[in-house]
């Protein structure tokens, strides 16, 4: 489907952001009105597009934005519909389909979905009217066959995100920019009654940015990401060590939620919406969140991570057609559209024609620290991972809150004497 037959809506956001955040509901399908069909030929001498799709969606927190989306899509093409169903659980829920061989028709890419197997999940999408010059971070899509499967609707940056006015009550007159003085505001926060960091340890994955290897090599200066690990006995080095260890202090010092295992996402962006909670190391998707709850804008920022040698800008979710789709056709116009057509002003768009304007990327720019892309993903990485079954969120949970650093340090030492035994074999 050519992007001249879609509607090019230019607002400043692409749906279904990288780890974006999740509202209430477990699972829920969104129902759209279906329209009458047509067999009538579209512009340009194209047939009509016609079927139904499902679309998976984590963005739980949006649902009724995207019910009119669809109908949108649908009042343009008439003979379609398209349905979002959100999930909560997203990774877990889907992953399940999939294995039950009931994938959604557009769904992003969840583990241990990599490179090597995109082949065996999603259609080829090299006839979708994009190039690199589009989209950013294009030619991370294709598979190791070469052909391309998958695409990001939005590009990040990793950064804090802090209440500017929960810093004020605490007497903090500048970000931090070292851990020291990190570790300093976070006491001056304590002491005024103020959560210092949130983590929403309960839900587990808003963790991602202190463990995630990716992330956390990036911010040490290392544009290998994750793929320096196949090389290397250690998947806990002392890069991650670093980063991972920071959390652990937080944890001891009492600098972060008070009941950590009833940390929930929902409570925690109320709670640094209003100030009861100062910072949250996540992405760039994350502060408007803060404002839709009630914070006002010029009370939300972003700073880098202290002491972080670069900032790490990312893409978002990968999304791609499912090879098993019964509407091909439709869904690669809708795939298409949604590269086009922003669901919110919220998100930094992949597509390249499309304008940004965020005032908390330009924050967090400013302070001099520079953003670094990592190089293409290396397959061997999650296939390791896979083989030890090793989930790096729910093992950082369980290395913070160890009380004994004996214990804390034989955990790393069986997982890294475990990726060593595994990796020779890729």
């Amino acid at each position: 489907m050519k992007r001249k037959a879609l509607t090019v809506l230019l607002m400043a956001s692409m749906l279904g952001s990288a780890l974006a955040g999740c509202g209430s509901s477990a699972e829920k399908e969104l129902t759209t009105v279906e329209t009458e069909d047509e067999t009538a030929k579209a512009d340009g001498g194209e047939a009509a597009l016609t079927g139904s799709i499902t679309v998976a969606s984590n963005r739980t927190d949006i649902e009724d934005k995207l019910v009119s989306y669809a109908q949108k899509f649908m009042d343009e093409h008439p003979g379609t519909n398209v349905t979002f169903e959100t999930i909560k659980e997203y990774d877990d829920v889907v992953a399940t389909r999939i294995a039950g061989g009931e994938a959604p028709d557009i769904f992003y890419v969840v583990d241990p979905i990599n490179q090597d197997t995109y082949k065996d999940y999603f259609l080829p999408i090299d006839d979708l009217d994009f190039t690199a010059d589009d989209i950013l971070f294009y030619e991370n899509g294709r598979g190791t066959d070469g052909n391309l499967y998958v695409l990001p609707l939005t590009v990040s940056y990793c950064g804090m995100v802090y209440n500017k006015a929960a810093f004020k009550e605490a007497g903090i007159e500048k970000v931090p920019m070292t851990v020291d003085e990190f570790y300093d505001d976070c006491e001056k926060l304590k002491a005024a009654g103020i959560t210092p960091v949130g983590t929403a340890f309960k839900d587990i994955w808003p963790i991602y940015a202190w463990c995630g290897w990716g992330e956390v090599n990036i911010t040490a200066g290392d544009n290998r990401g994750e793929n320096k690990y196949p090389d290397q006995d250690e998947i806990y080095d002392d890069t991650m060590l670093a980063s991972m260890n920071i959390m652990r202090e937080l944890y001891k010092r009492g600098y972060l939620e008070d009941d950590i295992m009833s940390a929930n996402w929902d409570q925690f962006k109320l709670d640094l919406s209003q100030g009861k909670v100062a910072m949250h190391y996540s992405e760039t998707w994350l502060p408007s969140q803060f404002v839709e709850l009630g914070a006002k804008q010029e009370d939300i920022g972003m700073f880098p991570f202290p002491g972080a040698k670069n900032i790490k800008a990312g893409e978002g979710k990968k999304w791609g057609i499912s090879k098993d789709t019964s509407s091909p056709e439709l869904a690669k116009a809708f795939l298409s559209y949604m590269l086009e057509n922003p669901v919110e002003p919220t998100d930094i768009p992949s597509n390249t024609s499309i304008e940004v304007s965020d005032p908390f990327v330009a924050e967090l720019l400013s302070y001099g620290v520079e953003p670094l892309s990592p190089i293409v993903g290396d397959a061997r990485f999650s296939n390791i991972k896979n083989d030890i079954e090793l989930d790096g969120q729910k093992f950082f949970l369980t290395y913070v809150m160890e009380e004994s650093d004996e214990k804390a340090a034989e955990l790393i030492a069986d997982w890294n004497k475990k990726w060593a035994e595994a990796r020779v074999n890729y």
